[in-house]
């Protein structure tokens, strides 16, 4: 019977673990269509491996914990594992906060061994000094941020695809010495492909390289030379970094370490030779070089991608005839290669580019001159297909647009920070170049050669989602400009804009001329020469938008356009604006004029019938829908079309109701997230019968209404606010809602059954998406102060059923009362405990009860005598210890204060300090008793001493120094002796210690005073608002009984 009994405990105790903690408790997983399992233990503080056990389970992450040993059979339970990744457990010394402690981590030999289906295995930044043993089959190994330097023994993985080595032994995770790797290391690895051995103090190409490799890495190293047979074998290999070996240091951004004598890496002409049939991508970045050896790239058939950049070709590339080798290069990267303290007049291009005519981007930003002439461009307009053109950062002030017209397959010219001003009498140049400005009359048409103005998608969000939320600026510029002719012209010197600012642009579809110093009122004439404007960027300016006759010339084609950061004028105090112009772009879909400030002396209503995303962010609505003017309450009314609004950082402190039902009746998406919103019309939102998102997200909201009201929304985000409560009938009619973001919010208790119906279990409303089981429902609830108490168990309980998305459930929805469970996880409360609570406590009772009934007539029968007996005895010995009270009206002072009366400074304390707030103020007033005042003249010393000692509740003893307790003074002396003898005749303890010097010596009777009757020992303050203390508790010490207040721990053992 005790046996079964015992059987069924165990069975319990299993089944509440189970309960308590899903599988792979504390970490998440997810399920794929096909049954694998991926169990993610990311950022959970680990100490160990989880001990886990599936056979489903091909995918484990621990990164980001503190795991410092994996033993054997740590993984034992997974033997189907194939994808195992535990970076950034234990991070190189050089690379980690200061605050964490040196680590390092150790692998058991059997630990990884036995993983037979193991393919990827990811070990980076664990301070690792040796390569553990491996697995054969294993086909990936990520082995970077460690101190491995020095590899002599073969892994043992002859199926190896790819080896990552880089920063093992570099400035930022030093090693000191070059790094070796053994060619035996290599032999062993027939299959390899992928090698990065970049930042490693690499002096020399490593030889005996797998013959199968496709990717090679040797960047950031100190290879000063590449020879013929460098690269002898390698026949396959595809891509083939080499950059920033001998570095040029003028323009680098990180710690620099250039060739002896600065001098740049040598390349034999043969270097590439048999990659001729492989090779598609080649960087020499950063090499210091200054030429290139003939016939480099002669037989580089297949080169596709080749990076020279941050090198000293500024000559190379105006004279140099190696362009001839690269017909077949698509992209040609000659950035920063300009001559120290030299800036060129105008760009040089060596005729010999003309035979690149695969050539689709060129990047030459950073060469420095100062002139784009019609010179200039005359070999790039024989490139048939050049599609992108990059000039950023070179100082130019002077351009030949139609040259740039003339490039028929243009899509994209970056202008960018440069010193453009498109005008003669605004110009950076010298008088010379000024004549460079005007454009030829005859422009190159290539209008059959231009895509017509893409339509702009509106409909953004993924296949099938009911509520696409997620939109920007850059968004819409990818989706217009990716394939139509682009401008970018910002981080300029333009000062404004006229007609033949944009002559030979007349087919751009997409114009940025953000950053500039525009500050003029538009007329609707700037953009006349732009019949195809799709996308203009005009943020970060000081544009008047007061004309109403602003961007009609655009008005057909125009559908994105930025006036964002362009606060200039409507901070001016008195000055009015108007958006009339709105009217009429009735092309226009997208607007925003974020970050300007708007508040007051603008248009009273907004008109457009194509808009549909407004951004209104960062300007003043708090001003403009302030309870005391009402004439903007129809801001966004004339905006019929209208799906997307955001009104996000405009200082809101309420959101007005009037101007809720007055919002355009086709909105779908409102953000009025980052305000200091403290409430929220509610009732109201029903009038907008589309909206499917609201992001209320940064506010100060504390409540939520407690009334039905219906509420079509599909996601509702009331994050980062103050709500202590979520009232059940709040989203009772919201059956459509999908994702509830709750997170860092004040909630302690959440009622499950304020959650939305779709959300409950059984509720087919929230099917399986994507490839893994997961809800498409999402719930979000972490950073809240839970309190993890019975009363929350059916929350509890929800978590552990519930087939929703819920972010970070096993790491941050954490409890934070009661105090000794902070930091717990919520998962972890002991439901069973909670639900047998009640059937616990009546047990506990009647197991006190009949425990009782069975002993107390058993011990009265055996031990009754006896028992009265104690009891007497204990009884006699309480009363008569107590100590008589009739003693205490016999006494005649208070206290008798006892003080060296040769220290001036002590007396004037006494009779300014103590005796004026103890005897002439305050509620409770002491009779002092004082040997310079209230002895009896022609009484001896003794007898007065005696009689003061005897005839007082208490003695205060006032003490400055050693020498006031020592020698000074022997009536102090007698006066402690009699009070000891008092203490031992009548079991009285009278003594109270002022200390009026905080650096009093620790002598051993004050030490255990202190620790015996702590609030008889006081000190004087130093601080005056800290002496009413003082004063108060020498008050409380005169009327107490010390016995009392002696510490029990202390008198147990000898009282």
């Amino acid at each position: 019977m005790f046996a079964q009994a015992y059987l069924i405990l165990i069975l319990n105790q299993v089944h509440l673990f189970a309960t308590m903690h899903p599988e792979f408790y504390p970490c998440e997983s997810h399920t794929s269509k096909d049954g694998h399992i991926s169990i993610d233990c990311q950022h959970r503080r680990l100490g160990k491996i989880p001990k886990f056990i599936s056979l489903s389970a091909v995918s484990l992450n621990l990164n980001l914990n503190h795991i410092h040993y994996i033993k054997g059979d740590a993984l034992s339970g997974l033997p189907n594992l194939k994808h195992l990744s535990l970076m950034w457990n234990c991070v190189p010394d050089p690379l980690k906060e200061q605050r964490w402690p040196s680590c390092n981590l150790n692998v058991d030999p059997e630990a990884f061994i036995g993983l037979r289906n193991l393919t990827s295995l990811q070990l980076a930044g664990n301070s690792l000094k040796s390569i553990p043993p491996l697995p054969k089959q294993l086909l990936i190994l990520g082995l970077e941020f460690n101190n491995i330097f020095h590899i002599v023994k073969p892994l043992g993985t002859p199926r190896l695809k790819q080896l990552l080595l880089s920063k093992n032994c570099f400035y930022a995770n030093p090693c000191y010495q070059s790094y070796f790797i053994d060619p035996r290391v290599f032999q062993d690895l027939p299959e390899l492909l992928n090698l990065t051995l970049s930042y490693n103090n690499v002096t020399a190409v490593p030889q005996h390289l797998p013959l199968s490799l496709e990717s090679l890495d040797l960047g950031e190293n100190k290879i000063e030379s590449i020879n013929k047979e460098s690269f002898g074998n390698l026949t396959h290999i595809r891509h083939l970094n080499l950059g920033w070996n001998c570095q040029r240091c003028d323009h680098a951004s990180e710690p620099c370490f250039p060739c002896p004598n600065n001098q740049s890496l040598r390349l034999h002409p043969d270097a590439f030779l048999h990659q001729n049939a492989s090779l598609i991508s080649l960087s020499l970045r950063g090499n210091s070089l200054r030429t290139l050896p003939r016939h480099l790239f002669m037989q580089l058939h297949k080169l596709r991608d080749l990076d020279l950049s941050d090198n000293f070709l500024a000559y190379a590339i105006q004279n140099g005839t190696f362009y001839e080798e690269l017909k077949h290069v698509v992209s040609l990267s000659l950035l920063y290669n300009y001559e120290p303290l030299n800036t060129f007049s105008e760009l040089i291009l060596s005729p010999a580019i003309e035979k690149m005519t695969a050539l689709k981007e060129l990047y030459l930003s950073g060469l420095f001159f100062k002139e784009l002439s019609d010179h200039s461009l005359a070999h790039l307009i024989k490139l048939p297909r050049l599609e992108y053109l990059e000039l950023r950062m070179n100082f130019i002030c002077s351009i030949s647009i139609d040259s740039i017209s003339k490039l028929g397959m243009l899509r994209r010219v970056g202008l960018s920070q440069n010193m453009l001003a498109f005008s003669p009498c605004y110009s950076t140049c010298n008088s010379e170049a000024t004549a460079t400005y005007q454009t030829l009359d005859k422009r190159h048409d290539y209008n059959s050669q231009i895509q017509e103005v893409p339509e702009l998608n509106t409909e953004h969000g993924s296949e099938g989602d009911p509520c696409p939320f997620y939109y920007s600026m850059w968004h819409f510029k990818k989706q217009i400009c990716s394939k139509s002719l682009f401008f970018d012209l910002s981080q300029n010197n333009i000062p404004w804009l006229n007609a033949s600012t944009f002559s030979g642009m007349e087919n751009a579809v997409c114009i940025d001329l953000s950053y500039n110093y525009i500050s003029q009122s538009l007329n609707g004439q700037q953009f006349s020469s732009l019949s195809k404007l799709a996308f203009l960027n005009m943020a970060h300016n000081r544009i008047d938008l007061y004309s109403e006759k602003a961007f009609r010339e655009v008005s057909g084609t125009l559908k994105a356009l930025d006036l964002s950061n362009n606060e200039f004028h409507f901070v001016m105090k008195g000055m009015g604006h108007r958006f009339t112009f709105l009217s009429h772009l009735s092309s226009l879909k997208v607007l925003s004029l974020a970050n300007n400030h708007i508040g007051l002396r603008i248009s009273n209503v907004l008109n457009s019938t194509s808009l549909r995303y407004f951004v209104f962010s960062g300007n003043r609505l708090d001003i403009m829908w302030d309870s005391r003017r009402n004439q903007y309450e129809h801001f966004f009314q004339g905006l019929t079309n209208l799906t997307h609004l955001d009104i996000s950082e405009n200082h809101l402190k309420s959101f007005p109701p009037e101007v809720m039902v007055n919002l355009p009746s086709s909105l779908r998406v409102l953000r009025v997230d980052s305000n200091m919103l403290t409430y929220f019309p509610w009732g109201n939102i029903s009038v907008l019968q589309q909206l499917c998102f609201l992001n209320l997200s940064s506010n100060r909201l504390s409540y939520l209404p407690n009334f039905h009201f219906e509420l079509r929304l599909v996601s509702l985000d009331l994050s980062h606010n103050r709500l202590v409560a979520i009232p059940r009938v709040f989203l009772s009619l919201a059956v459509h809602l999908k994702h509830l973001m709750l997170h860092h919010n004040q909630l302690k208790i959440l009622d499950v059954y304020s959650l939305p119906l779709s959300f409950h279990k059984g509720n087919t409303f929230c099917p399986a998406g994507g490839n893994n089981s997961a809800s498409s429902c999402k719930l979000v609830l972490h950073a809240n102060p839970f309190t993890c108490s019975c009363i929350i168990s059916g929350f509890a309980n929800f978590l552990r059923e519930t087939e929703l998305d819920i972010p970070h459930l096993t790491t941050q929805v954490h409890c934070a009362y009661p105090e000794s469970l902070a930091g717990v996880n919520v998962l972890s409360i002991d439901l069973r405990s909670c639900q047998e609570i009640f059937g616990g406590f009546a047990l506990l009772c009647t197991l006190l009860l009949t425990l009782a009934a069975t002993s107390i007539p058993l011990l009265k029968h055996l031990y009754g005598w006896d028992l009265w007996y104690c009891i007497q005895i204990l009884w006699t010995g309480h009363k008569g210890h107590t100590p008589a009270n009739g003693n205490t009206a016999d006494n005649q002072y208070d206290a008798f204060v006892v003080f060296d009366t040769s220290n001036k400074a002590v007396r004037d304390w006494i009779y300014k300090e103590m005796i004026a707030r103890l005897e002439k103020r305050g509620r409770w007033r002491f009779r002092l008793c004082l040997e310079e005042r209230d002895w009896l003249p022609g009484v001896s010393c003794i007898e007065n001493l005696h009689q003061a000692v005897y005839s007082s509740r208490k003695t205060v003893f006032v003490l400055t120094s050693p020498s006031g307790y020592t020698h000074a003074s022997g009536i102090v002396r007698q006066a402690f002796l009699l009070v000891q003898q008092r203490l031992l005749d009548e079991k009285v303890d009278v003594a109270v210690l002022v200390l009026l010097d905080l650096d009093f010596p620790k002598f051993k009777y004050l030490q255990m005073r202190k620790r015996l009757c702590k609030k008889s020992v006081l000190s004087w303050p130093k601080n005056p608002r800290v002496q009413p203390l003082f004063w108060n508790d020498l008050r409380v010490a005169l009327v107490s009984d010390n016995v009392k207040a002696y510490n029990k721990n202390v008198t147990e053992g000898f009282l």
